[in-house]
């Protein structure tokens, strides 16, 4: 958050080119999956996987193309917790509730099956910077929309045949 002295405001919605980019991966449809409404790009309203007010950032990755309608019924909460109100189940929490049942090197190796980097925390530190090794969760939290549930069952599986 920016301090009252910043001279740069704080960015808390998508520039013009940015929301081109949201309603073209959207093909121009609300992206709540049960009402996927046709909507024109000035009738777009940028949705929120999880809300700035909540920690949420605002970006390209993070937004989601809805309708006036969609966006007002989302309000504050999560994609997830509007998802399950709606009576749709989100794949990835499905995922991240099968990646906790993994072990750290069950998830290195789904990570590099998948070709998904992990980094740990980085240390600024009086003598330079340190980095701790990636959490449990650092991997689950970044497989979780990249891994299928088959990817996640071939890797159990492959372990309890060992």
């Amino acid at each position: 958050m920016g301090d009252y002295w910043d001279d740069e405001p704080e960015k808390r919605t998508l520039g013009i080119r940015d929301r081109q980019i949201v309603y073209r991966n959207a093909k121009g449809r609300c992206q709540n999956p049960t009402c996927k409404k046709k909507i024109e790009f000035d009738e777009m309203e940028v949705g929120h996987r999880k809300a700035y007010s909540r920690g949420g950032s605002i970006s390209v990755k993070t937004a989601l193309c809805l309708c006036h309608r969609c966006n007002k019924l989302q309000g504050p909460d999560s994609w997830s917790t509007f998802l399950k109100k709606e009576g749709i189940q989100d794949s990835s929490s499905d995922n991240k509730r099968m990646l906790k049942t993994l072990s750290i090197p069950q998830l290195k190796f789904l990570a590099k099956k998948k070709y998904v980097k992990v980094k740990g925390r980085t240390y600024d530190e009086f003598w330079g910077t340190s980095t701790s090794s990636p959490t449990k969760m650092q991997y689950v939290n970044k497989l979780a929309n990249v891994v299928s549930k088959k990817d996640i069952e071939s890797v159990l599986k492959g372990n309890a045949s060992n």
